[in-house]
């Protein structure tokens, strides 16, 4: 298992690697498939751990945001760090995304 995943007041939290690089990504791809199956309605992908993320894992998220959306369901990402903060701002995703600082944050955005 690459992925983290824990349920707190039923939003489920997705714990990204500290690597999310191609390979990392093929895994975590598979992961979230599954995942994303079930139809989770409130998620939180966890990045307090992630140090580095690559194209494909921008992909993955991307991809997994989109299907959880169509089901109607929310995600927030939280706990970005500098660099990883940074490739998202260069793919434009800061703008598409809901972004919080902690995951306290994103779990009481999720809450309201």
């Amino acid at each position: 298992m690459v992925l983290e995943t824990t349920t707190t007041d039923g939003i489920l939290v997705i714990r990204i690697p500290p690597r999310l690089d191609a390979d990392a990504a093929q895994a975590a791809g598979a992961e979230l498939g599954v995942i994303v199956e079930k139809k989770p309605k409130n998620v939180v992908f966890d990045f307090s751990r992630t140090t580095y993320i690559a194209s494909a894992g921008l992909r993955i998220i991307l991809s997994s945001t989109r299907t959880i959306m169509k089901e109607r369901g929310t995600v927030v990402l939280s706990s970005l760090s500098s660099p990883v903060r940074q490739v998202f701002e260069i793919a434009g995703f800061t703008k598409i995304f809901t972004i919080t600082g902690s995951l306290d944050e994103a779990l009481s955005h999720l809450r309201e």
